[in-house]
């Protein structure tokens, strides 16, 4: 593989480490960080190794009655960064937004990143995620109700909350654990997921005209996520291999067997006006909704791709109304969640 590709995803990442550096604690309000990490094993895929989890938890959790019958719900985050940068901790303002609205116990899974570990081990990461923490000893040991999970996500880590979703639901059934051996997923929160690899970057743009330059990846940058992500660190032709109308690339035109039974009836998917994912966002809700999933979620006006992730002194595109619409977005996702773990 190139060596410019490795690169460039490094220098990325210290841009974007940068960059939620001045999010997370130069914005008010500062949100809280985890309360603690484990790195666990990844027991899903070929490709092993570890990867960390980081722990967010509600007041009172470390004096809870660990023998107690009222678990908490569980929240499990994607964070973004087009599978090659990002980190568990981007989210940790709307983690807080959620948990300021009902307790519940929230993991960002730091999934291993592209182009050192390409698809689909990211996705395999967070299967793994969830099969540890829905495990009986975990659950108990933490105080968490496996069977009300739900999955959250932006950009691609939005897409992880589909692909974990499917490659979860046949993992337990290669596996063959039983209904009372699971938990279960009672929805999905995602933002701005990309839904049809089938299409280029190109399209995408020429699909949405209100799309924002400054919403794109610059010229050095540009392609690199999908050269990253879908190249094999040994094989350099490996794209050429890829289905990219496959369930784990494409959630948006997965088979609706497969859709029926691994994705919840309740889902909330909030996409951009800006944003060149605009419209594969929405035909995949229209999609769920005439297949009679409940699927609630809006359009975020004036907004690119990413725009919740700006430091709140600092808004490229969207003006300082972008800080508002983060907050109404935030909490509108966070009463869905309440509703579905009701």
């Amino acid at each position: 593989m190139s060596r410019s590709l490795y690169v460039r995803a490094y220098i990325l990442r210290f841009l974007q480490t940068l960059g939620r550096y001045c999010d997370l604690y130069l914005s008010t309000p500062i949100p809280k960080g985890p309360a603690f990490t484990r790195r666990i094993k990844s027991t899903v895929g070929e490709k092993k190794g570890k990867f960390e989890l980081l722990f967010y938890t509600p007041p009172g959790w470390e004096k809870r009655d660990k023998d107690s019958k009222n678990r908490l719900p569980l929240l499990v985050n994607f964070h973004g960064g087009g599978y090659t940068i990002g980190h568990a901790a981007d989210d940790a303002r709307f983690i807080a937004a959620i948990q300021s609205r009902v307790p519940c116990l929230a993991v960002s899974v730091n999934y291993r990143l592209a182009p050192e570990h390409p698809f689909p081990t990211g996705i395999s990461d967070c299967t793994s995620a969830l099969l540890y923490l829905w495990s009986a000893p975990v659950a108990l040991e933490l105080g968490i109700d496996p069977s009300r999970t739900i999955l959250s996500g932006f950009s691609a880590g939005g897409q992880f909350c589909f692909t974990a979703s499917y490659m979860l639901y046949q993992t337990l059934q290669e596996r063959k654990i039983r209904e009372d051996g699971r938990g279960n997923i009672v929805g999905l929160c995602t933002f701005y997921a990309p839904a049809d690899w089938t299409k280029s970057r190109e399209d995408r743009a020429k699909s949405n005209p209100l799309t924002q330059p400054l919403s794109k990846i610059p010229g050095l940058f540009f392609g690199m996520f999908e050269q990253a992500y879908f190249l094999s660190p040994t094989n350099p032709h490996y794209q050429q291999t890829l289905d990219m109308s496959s369930p784990l690339l494409s959630p948006g035109l997965t088979p609706d067997h497969l859709i029926n039974e691994a994705l919840p009836k309740n889902l909330c998917m909030m996409t951009c006006e800006w944003d060149s994912l605009l419209v594969e966002g929405e035909t995949f809700k229209e999609r769920l909704r005439g297949m009679g999933k409940r699927v609630e979620g809006y359009v975020v006006k004036g907004v690119p791709h990413g725009w919740d992730k700006w430091p709140s002194w600092f808004w490229p595109v969207g003006g300082k109304e972008s800080f508002r619409r983060r907050d109404e977005a935030y909490k509108f996702a966070g009463e869905r969640c309440k509703e579905y773990w009701s």
